[in-house]
């Protein structure tokens, strides 16, 4: 056998080597290789030997193809042995021809550079091929051919789906990209636990008095069931917001537990924020720009404009293409490229409702696996009632604010409002609601939201200002005079005069408990004058007259000496001993002897007048 000497790999190739070689990724036909050194831009140089050609870089060919020549020993001869037999990569074209090119093969395998630009270009917007290569041209020298720039961005447009997505229409992508394994419903275990609640413009012109009108619907779904109700409305208010809760409270005879909803002006107001607190609803609000917080409302909109909305008349599509289209038929059929309204809002709320209670709610749903009546007649947990419908109009009415009741009744917007509940709150603070279509009322609530009465202005009781002040004047008086009566009823259980003098008394004998002794006299007195006269003697007295037991109303003239525990004693006794002979005696004189007869006090004075007393002269001689 021959020996053989290596060398190193060529750094040229001709189509017709590179076909003989059978290179990983590359065709085997030297046509082929030809056609896809052009459509790809290899680099090439001009052959030396006579006949020329061309002699493409190895630099320039695909990756797989460097990676095969590489791992290849070369002999002198140009002959290849090849070190590993690799089998040839067939890939399947659109059209179903085979190709031996791998994806990512070719100038943007070696010029990643390029293929990241192109990535980026297509990222903010998609473009045509001849506009992504002007903007390439912009730093990049070496560019792709026109066609193999296509074939790469549709590529990138098929590889790179959800990234595009994402960043071109990112509603797009949270529609048809965002993993979503859960079930906004998974924390819902009966119905009217949860309702949605939104609003989506009518994406039919409507006619209102004879003029076009675009108004919006505001739908009502429950999270549980997907029973569902929708209202046309004009604007998405905290009016419309508060009908549309009420009219499906009516309709329903249930009320939910929570409802849920964006951050639009007609949901988080302090109206609403109220309301929903004086009726017991709690209120939850999406983050905003997360309408997939809330997907059950947003899919039956859509579901409803698919299904009846494009077969009304005055349609005006869903998005700027469908409208481009309709105006363009009405133009060709009306010469007008308008679409003229025909159908009024009561029109429009007519089918709504026949086609959510005919036809949504009697038909399978497919994540339910039944109808949305038999779901919400099915479940295991019973909704709290429908309050009162006057209760429902009271606290879905519109908030005010705290007033003051005066002189004046209640001031609102100029207007003086009263009745005859307003006389027992005369001075005290209410809070005010009204409803929007008669503002000739006001509702009053104290401030812890219980109902107090319905208050009216002179108009709407239908009176003159006078009639009105005169009427609101008697009422106060009537109230009046019956607090009155029922105060002189309670009087007569309990003497104010009775309860005075008892007071005043009982501050007199605890006066009587304490004993006043005289000041010491001054330590230096003249013979002439004694200890009791002069300046200071004068002042002294005038001191000890103004002692005096507290409570007791100041005299004219100095107060007499507190009476001795000795004068109480024998009072005492005195009282009670006529007691008991049957003498008619002072009740309460009688009490406080009776009380003074079991004090400290009397005992100590008893015991002391016992042990000092004088003896008889018996007593003295039988000592002596």
């Amino acid at each position: 056998m021959p020996a053989t000497r290596t060398t190193s790999a060529p750094s040229c190739l001709s189509a017709q080597q590179i076909a003989d070689r059978r290179l990983a990724g590359l065709p085997s036909s030297k046509a082929q290789v030809n056609r896809l050194a052009r459509a790809e831009g290899w680099g090439w140089q001009k052959a030396s030997q006579p006949g020329g050609g061309r002699l493409y870089w190895v630099a320039h060919l695909p990756q797989s193809a460097q990676r095969d020549i590489a791992s290849r020993d070369w002999r002198a001869d140009g002959h290849v042995i090849p070190l590993v037999q690799r089998p040839l990569i067939v890939t399947a074209t659109a059209s179903g021809r085979a190709t031996g090119r791998p994806k990512g093969s070719g100038f943007f395998h070696i010029h990643d550079d390029v293929a990241s630009a192109i990535l980026v270009i297509l990222s903010q917007r998609r473009l045509a091929a001849p506009r992504v290569a002007e903007l390439l041209a912009h730093q990049f020298d070496e560019l792709p051919s026109l066609r193999s720039l296509q074939r790469f961005i549709a590529r990138l447009e098929t590889e790179q789906v959800a990234l595009l997505a994402a960043k071109r229409d990112p509603d797009a992508y949270k529609g048809h990209f965002r993993v979503s394994l859960g079930r906004a419903d998974a924390d819902c275990s009966y119905a009217h636990q949860v309702w949605e609640l939104d609003t989506t413009p009518a994406d039919v012109m409507l006619t209102l008095n004879g003029r076009p009108i675009r108004m919006a619907i505001l739908g009502v779904i429950d999270r549980w069931s997907r029973r569902a109700k929708f209202c046309v409305v004009k604007t998405e208010s905290a009016q419309a917001v508060r009908r549309t809760l009420v009219e499906t409270m009516r309709h329903w005879g249930v009320m939910p537990a929570s409802i849920l909803t964006d951050n639009g002006s007609g949901y988080i107001n302090q109206t609403m924020r109220t309301a929903l607190e004086l009726i017991g609803i709690e209120h939850q609000i999406c983050p905003p720009g997360t309408p997939e917080k809330k997907p059950h409302i947003e899919r039956v909109f859509g579901t409803f404009t698919r299904e009846r909305a494009e077969l009304l008349d005055g349609y005006i599509g869903h998005n700027v293409a469908d409208a481009q289209k309709i105006r363009a038929r009405a133009k060709k059929e009306t010469r007008r490229a308008i679409v003229i309204p025909k159908m009024s809002p009561d029109d429009l709320q007519a089918v709504l409702d026949a086609w959510v209670d005919g036809v949504y709610h009697q038909r399978r749903h497919s994540s339910l696996g039944c109808s949305p009546m038999l779901k919400w007649m099915a479940s295991p947990q019973a909704a709290r009632p429908a309050p009162h419908p006057d209760q429902m109009l009271l606290c879905l009415s519109a908030f005010i604010g705290i007033r003051r009741v005066g002189k004046r009744g209640i001031v609102w917007k100029g207007g003086r409002y009263w009745s005859a509940a307003c006389a027992a709150w005369m001075g005290r603070e209410v809070m005010l609601r009204h409803d929007e279509d008669d503002l000739g009322a006001l509702f009053i609530f104290t401030p812890d939201g219980e109902y107090i009465d319905t208050v009216v202005n002179h108009g709407r009781a239908g009176l003159t200002q006078a009639e009105f002040a005169l009427l609101a004047t008697q009422q106060q008086n009537d109230h009046m005079a019956l607090q009155k009566k029922e105060l002189a009823a309670k009087k007569r259980a309990f003497g104010f005069d009775e309860a005075r003098a008892s007071l005043l008394r009982r501050d007199a004998q605890a006066a009587g408990k304490i004993t006043y002794f005289q000041p010491k006299p001054p330590a230096e007195s003249s013979p002439e004058t004694g200890p009791d006269s002069g300046p200071d003697a004068a002042q002294t007295s005038a001191d000890v007259h103004q002692l005096k037991p507290p409570g007791v109303a100041p005299t004219a003239r100095p107060a007499a000496a507190p009476p001795s525990a000795a004068a109480q004693v024998v009072r005492a006794d005195r009282l009670i001993a006529a007691d008991k002979a049957g003498i008619a005696t002072d009740p309460q004189e009688l009490k406080w002897a009776r009380a003074y007869a079991r004090s400290a006090s009397y005992s100590t004075e008893k015991e002391m007048a016992a042990a000092f007393a004088p003896h008889s002269e018996s007593s003295q001689q039988k000592i002596a």
